[in-house]
């Protein structure tokens, strides 16, 4: 071997295939290059493998559960982070419908009952299981005051006729449409509420820390008391308020826009 095809290290000779870029591979640098580069590859591998054997394992499964209301005056369903939606359904029954979606591991879904209050416990684990998650519809018996709470899962409301609907999120949106009940009470801390009613409800109450809010109202000779306040957001209402009107409308952030209106 010529002098050319040779590199000097501490008096010893190494060899071509020694020398990776410039950088003796015996170095502690080049050894803890070639160590992180390893595992990186390594790590990408395995999470593609996961990735894959998830995918092919994917599958949705159905349930329904019919939860007899008889004797209750009303009813508070606690959700946790599930995403809801909830339509009209029998009188003195919940039915609570669930599509859920499983990969490598199986999705939680579990329903508890105690007295009045209907718990929702579903999850998974969505970097082991790419698209898995549960679909949750909740039919509610017509004219019955019922409370949904959520903790960061968002909730659609459509077509739901009489009675008192509250509803609490942390940080989901709630949206509801179609909507000819009697009383909506919608509070949530990061999200906003967008909700539109098919006939003129008594009582609209809408509250957020950093939602959007926004109604429209059907028309019709109902007048409403109406206070619509935000912070640092713009409020604009087409709605007259009146004293003595025979329903009303408060709605209330802290730093969201605010947006009232009739059809």
């Amino acid at each position: 071997m010529s002098a050319d095809d040779e590199t000097m290290t501490n008096g010893q000779a190494l060899t071509d295939e020694e020398i990776v870029a410039d950088y003796d591979v015996r170095s502690p640098a080049s050894r803890t290059l070639l160590t992180v580069v390893g595992t990186i590859l390594v790590v990408a591998v395995v999470a593609g493998v996961v990735l894959g054997i998830s995918i092919l394992m994917r599958s949705t499964t159905t349930t329904t559960s019919d939860i007899d209301l008889s004797g209750s005056a009303q009813v508070v369903i606690d959700a946790g982070e599930s995403d809801l939606r909830i339509v009209q359904g029998d009188s003195d029954v919940v039915r609570i419908k669930a599509s859920i979606t499983s990969g490598l591991r199986k999705t939680d879904f579990r329903i508890g009952r105690r007295d009045d209050r209907i718990k929702i416990v579903a999850g998974c684990q969505s970097w082991l299981n790419p698209g898995c998650g549960v679909d949750t519809t909740l039919e509610i018996p017509k004219g019955f005051p019922v409370v949904v709470r959520t903790t960061s899962g968002d909730v659609s409301v459509s077509d739901v006729t009489e009675g008192v609907l509250t509803i609490q999120s942390g940080s989901g949106d709630v949206r509801a449409s179609g909507l000819a009940l009697d009383e909506l009470s919608v509070q949530t801390g990061t999200g906003n509420i967008r909700a539109s009613f098919a006939s003129q409800p008594f009582a609209v109450k809408a509250t957020s820390r950093e939602g959007d809010i926004s109604a429209t109202l059907a028309a019709g000779k109902r007048t409403y008391d109406v206070t619509a306040t935000s912070e640092s957001g713009d409020v604009s209402s087409s709605i007259d308020s009146d004293e003595d009107g025979d329903g009303f409308i408060r709605a209330t952030t802290d730093s969201g826009d605010i947006s009232l209106s009739r059809r």
